[in-house]
């Protein structure tokens, strides 16, 4: 008769999305009463707006500059771009999956996000303020969704079809 060796497999810990996300939820809620962040209307959870209020406002602190930040970043910046970017770090690292990664043409890639960031700037931020200020009936929000939608689905078709050569 032979024993076998009991395992011993560290216990991980499970979090799931829905966990996660109630958590910092929780966090952002507290984190905005603290602050007293009163944001604007259709803000939303935007890459580009937020990221743009976050380093105007760490410029105007460093540079003594006058660069516009929106009023829910005056006290303090929101800092949604640098939760998202350390979450999907985490996740990635925990779920095993985290690796560097170059570009094939790193200038053409930063060149084409630049591109990208500014003329979100220019639209009025992210898809989902522009999808709430649509909904409020702004009109611009309406054609800029719109030009959105036209440009996801012939960027579908383009990436489409270079995968099928």
């Amino acid at each position: 008769m032979t024993l076998r060796p009991e395992s011993r497999r560290a216990t991980a810990i499970r979090i799931t999305g829905l966990q996660a996300g109630v958590v910092m939820a929780l966090a952002a809620v507290i984190a905005g009463s603290f602050f007293e962040v009163r944001p604007p209307e259709a803000y939303g959870i935007c890459m580009s707006c937020h990221g743009r209020d976050l380093a105007n406002w760490v410029t105007n602190g460093m540079f003594s500059t006058d660069l516009t930040v929106a009023r829910a970043s005056v006290v303090f910046p929101l800092l949604t771009t640098v939760g998202v970017i350390l979450g999907s770090v985490l996740a990635a690292i925990m779920s095993g999956e985290f690796r560097w990664q170059k570009p094939a043409r790193p200038i053409r890639s930063f060149s084409l996000g630049l591109i990208v960031m500014n003329l979100a700037l220019l639209a009025g931020g992210c898809a989902t303020r522009l999808t709430l200020a649509a909904s409020a009936g702004d009109l611009s929000a309406l054609v800029a969704f719109g030009a959105m939608a036209v440009g996801i689905v012939l960027a579908t078709l383009l990436l489409r079809r270079r995968a099928l050569r």
